[in-house]
């Protein structure tokens, strides 16, 4: 942003609070752009998109630095980013639609539709153990190995090689031993989230972008949001490493076939402002019911103790309900946060790509921390 279009922003902003006599948002998010803009100065990160929300009005959007290392093309509103565990919130909705259509049964063994999951083994066990369902699934219970916890190379690349389909790496997946019973302990796993993204495929027998798109693309009007972004559209943000762009963002995969269900969706600020907002209406869009409401009581729940996870979400709660939900990702070059806060009905959306994943803690602290004051927390 030029000199002349932020010394606009911050005296609009200021006259806007002024006459109307509402809070002076610009203070507000004075940290956020200037954190943003720190960032991209000092080789932290190449691009951004940043927007603060309160309802159904949009306080801050901006956009900062280019497309990727050899694409000077400035990012804009309708880059997508590649928001990695962001997406989980979005697959867990696509789940609790057709669980609110009689499509699925959340609580029913996975070996209904995926018979090589009948009687998983346990690593370090001799007898078998019952087969997850897909609430043990969105809530990371359902005993499938995880990437925070150590996963070999083969383990890994059921999650990470996107040549291959969600098909292939759920068989893929079957074959390994179960961390522990399900329904038990909390372990986050991204290959949980391809085992119950398969099980809406076979259920239904259709793709799950497809499914993602009928359930909730289509009805919030999200027209940048998709697990396969179009290849003869330059519009995509692509973090780097060592100076180049980053070869293991799922977009630059040759062929692209896996969908990595709570990882690799690609979307925009703006597109995902409109999630955020369905879920501040209690699962209402304009004049869309896209969650009713006792789906959306048991989407924002926690049904298992002992870690604030519920159904694809981090939820804090406050007098047994919650106030807050979030999920940040992490792919390849590229991160995201996004934070709503249930009380004041603010939410934010950030999403960058780092020029190196060696920067990647301190950004990220220093983003959030932004978001924080954004949310005037």
């Amino acid at each position: 942003m030029n000199q002349t279009r932020r010394l606009f922003f911050h005296l609009l902003s200021f006259f806007s609070a002024f006459t109307f006599s509402n809070p002076s948002y610009a203070s507000d998010f004075d940290t956020l752009d200037a954190t943003l803009e720190r960032l991209l100065t000092n080789g932290s990160i190449l691009g951004a998109q940043a927007l603060v929300g309160e309802g159904d009005q949009s306080l801050f959007e901006e956009s900062f630095g280019v497309r990727s290392a050899n694409d000077s093309e400035p990012i804009n509103a309708d880059t997508q980013f590649c928001i990695g565990s962001c997406s989980k919130p979005f697959a867990s909705a696509t789940l609790f639609v057709l669980a609110q259509n009689n499509q699925l049964s959340l609580d029913t063994p996975i070996n209904r539709w995926l018979p090589q999951f009948a009687k998983p083994s346990i690593v370090g066990s001799d007898p078998p153990t019952r087969s997850p369902n897909l609430l043990e699934l969105l809530a990371h219970r359902g005993g499938i190995y995880s990437q925070k916890l150590g996963m070999n190379r083969r383990q890994a690349r059921w999650i990470r090689d996107f040549r291959l389909t969600l098909e292939d790496a759920v068989n893929g997946i079957a074959k390994e031993a179960l961390i522990n019973r399900p329904g038990t302990e909390y372990a986050y796993s991204g290959a949980g989230y391809c085992v119950l993204g398969r099980v809406a495929e076979v259920a239904l027998g259709q793709s799950f972008e497809t499914l993602f798109q009928q359930s909730i693309a289509e009805p919030l009007q999200l027209s940048r949001t998709t697990y396969f972004p179009n290849p003869e559209d330059p519009n995509i943000a692509t973090g780097s490493v060592k100076g180049n762009p980053n070869p293991t963002t799922p977009h630059l995969s040759t062929p692209f076939h896996l969908p990595l269900i709570g990882g690799s969706l690609y979307s925009t600020a703006r597109d995902t402002s409109r999630f955020a907002r369905m879920i501040l209406e209690r699962g209402r869009f304009g004049d869309r019911t896209v969650l009713e409401p006792e789906t959306y009581k048991n989407y924002l729940s926690l049904p298992f103790e002992g870690r604030a996870y519920g159904m694809g979400w981090s939820i804090r709660e406050e007098n047994d309900g919650p106030v807050e939900i979030f999920h940040t990702g992490s792919l390849a070059s590229s991160r995201a946060s996004l934070r709503i806060n249930l009380d004041t009905g603010r939410y934010a959306i950030v999403f960058y790509t780092l020029n190196d994943p060696s920067v990647s803690v301190k950004t990220a602290q220093a983003v959030n921390r932004a978001i924080g004051a954004a949310l005037k927390q």
